[in-house]
């Protein structure tokens, strides 16, 4: 095996807060940065995921951000901060396992090779 195959993880610290409604409580998405909430400058940009949508967006300040359904203002709840891991892991280089195969492989491949044979007939 090489080097590259085992190379360290990289690792980012995010700050995550929902952000709810001061009116509603409705939780109206959560709030990624890559310093503290509560210091960041306002001038800050940070990245927003709404409910229900799958990509986040860049936001330039949440403090001027409403709530979708009756448009109070927002604030920070359950801020927690993460870690994710990125392992960069090159899967072409994986040699094939020892040993004879489990049964249940055995059964699908029969199945695909009879499946084959049948069409090409």
């Amino acid at each position: 095996m090489t080097s590259s195959t085992f190379e360290k993880p990289i690792r980012t610290t995010v700050f995550v807060a929902d952000l709810k409604c001061y009116m509603c409580g409705a939780v109206c998405g959560s709030i990624e940065s890559d310093q503290s909430l509560s210091h960041v400058a306002t001038n800050r940009a940070v990245l927003l995921r709404r409910p229900g949508e799958t990509d986040p967006v860049q936001v330039p300040n949440w403090r001027r951000l409403r709530c979708t359904r009756c448009g109070g203002p927002l604030f920070l709840d359950e801020s927690e901060v993460i870690t994710r891991r990125v392992d960069e892991y090159n899967w072409l280089e994986e040699r094939p396992r020892r040993g004879r195969p489990p049964k249940r492989i055995l059964e699908e491949r029969r199945r695909e090779r009879e499946l084959l044979e049948s069409q090409a007939a």
